[in-house]
């Protein structure tokens, strides 16, 4: 894998990387957070959420590295998950298949 430090938009030179931020590593949570965040802010861009509590829109939920993407309707569902399938390898990450649930919370009216 490859890097390059950008600095006032000017892009350094390309070095190739050998070693990731070792274990226990005290910047690794914050590192960690950035990465992904931009990755969220790629997929969920233009999603707006269909989901609300206390009158705010919600698009996603988040602990550590499990993400809850809510949405209104299956199609709406399928969408978010391409978009953030795609943002995850535009960074050379890769969504489990094995490890991803659905859920619904189907609301009947009395």
């Amino acid at each position: 894998m490859t890097g390059a430090v950008i600095c006032n938009n000017n892009i350094g030179d390309w070095f190739r990387r050998t070693v990731g931020v070792r274990q226990g590593c005290l910047l690794f949570p914050t590192l960690f957070k950035i990465f992904l965040e931009r990755i969220m802010t790629d997929a969920l861009g233009d999603h707006f959420g269909t989901v609300g509590f206390g009158g705010r829109p919600i698009t996603n939920l988040r602990f550590a590295d499990d993400i809850d993407e809510l949405a209104g309707n299956v199609c709406e569902l399928a969408s978010l998950v391409e978009k953030l399938d795609k943002a995850s390898s535009n960074f050379g990450r890769e969504i489990s298949a094995e490890k991803n649930k659905i859920m619904t919370n189907n609301k009947e009216s009395s």
